[in-house]
């Protein structure tokens, strides 16, 4: 397979995960911020999402002048921003299309048409009912091309170069995720609002990732902050937990004929070095130091994401 045409397969995943966490987060905390009497909206939304979406008042002050309205225009709908969700399947179909020859005509129409839906969305203001139902439509488009991704293609190569874009994607979201929502809780923990709005703020991660049901019938009980993470990071079982996505970049990277090899340095190497790390971690031995373990835990996504790009270009 022509380098270029791996590299499309590999970013159409990364892009359509992208725009599924976001929008899957955005529409968790935008909607419960509605709700939240301790914390203003703008400053609830600006603290947790810029986090999450990589959109950072640090670099970008102009930020801090948005409205709420305007807020959520920048990381939804606006293109000239490349982190918004928009931005995100323009370059998941662009992809797509660089590789459409060997993708089923269902799974590039599935694609087509998320591109059309989300583009059906115009204007610099969304109301809060069109932010609901651009982000529940984003959430429910992708859940439909990752099923033609899964159900119309083979298994070989061509899917195998796409899941490795989705699990390294989702392990990256779902720790950026964690730290954001760490944070809220410590913001919690300062101002004094007690063990229910800690609560609240578990609840919040684990719908951020579709985890609260799960959660629940796990362990049998409210969530709390050390089961919440320990179901996050270290669950095997749960496919959105950060454990499991890197066994999936492993068997990925076992299925793709190019790559080949454990040499110290490769991409192989790291990645199972990383999955065997996390294969015997506790909570214990990480819950009290959490958010160091969190942005070390990204620092090696990173490093893992550009290894498998330049094994791949």
């Amino acid at each position: 397979m022509l380098s270029r045409i791996a590299n499309s397969l590999l970013w159409m995943g990364r892009y359509l995960e992208r725009a599924q966490h976001t929008a899957r987060y955005v529409n968790v905390h935008y909607f419960s911020a509605l709700d939240a009497p301790n914390l203003s909206k703008k400053e609830y939304v600006l603290d947790s999402i810029s986090c999450m979406t990589g959109l950072s008042y640090e670099y970008d002050e102009d930020i801090l002048n948005l409205e709420d309205q305007n807020l959520i225009y920048k990381i939804t709908l606006d293109e000239t921003n490349p982190v918004s969700i928009k931005s995100f399947i323009n370059n998941a179909r662009e992809n797509a299309r660089g590789a459409r020859d060997i993708l089923s005509s269902e799974l590039w129409e599935s694609i087509n048409k998320f591109y059309h839906s989300a583009n059906a969305y115009q204007g610099k203001t969304l109301t809060e009912e069109e932010i609901l139902s651009f982000t529940e439509m984003v959430v429910h488009q992708c859940a439909i091309v990752n099923g033609y991704i899964d159900h119309s293609l083979l298994h070989d190569e061509t899917w195998s170069l796409i899941q490795l874009g989705i699990h390294t994607e989702a392990a990256g979201q779902l720790t950026r995720m964690l730290i954001a929502k760490v944070r809220d809780i410590e913001k919690t923990e300062q101002l004094k609002l007690g063990k229910a709005m800690e609560t609240y703020q578990c609840i919040a991660m684990l719908k951020s990732a579709e985890g609260y049901d799960m959660s629940r019938v796990h362990y049998k009980s409210v969530p709390n902050l050390k089961k919440a993470l320990e179901f996050l990071i270290l669950n095997k079982d749960f496919p959105r937990s950060i454990i499991f996505n890197l066994e999936a970049v492993n068997n990925c990277l076992q299925k793709i004929s190019l790559v080949k090899g454990e040499e110290k340095g490769s991409v192989e190497f790291f990645a199972g070095k990383l999955q065997a790390s996390y294969s015997y971690l506790t909570i214990e031995e990480i819950q009290d130091q959490i958010l160091p373990f969190l942005e070390k835990t990204l620092d090696n996504l990173y490093k893992l994401g550009s290894l498998v790009d330049q094994k791949i270009s």
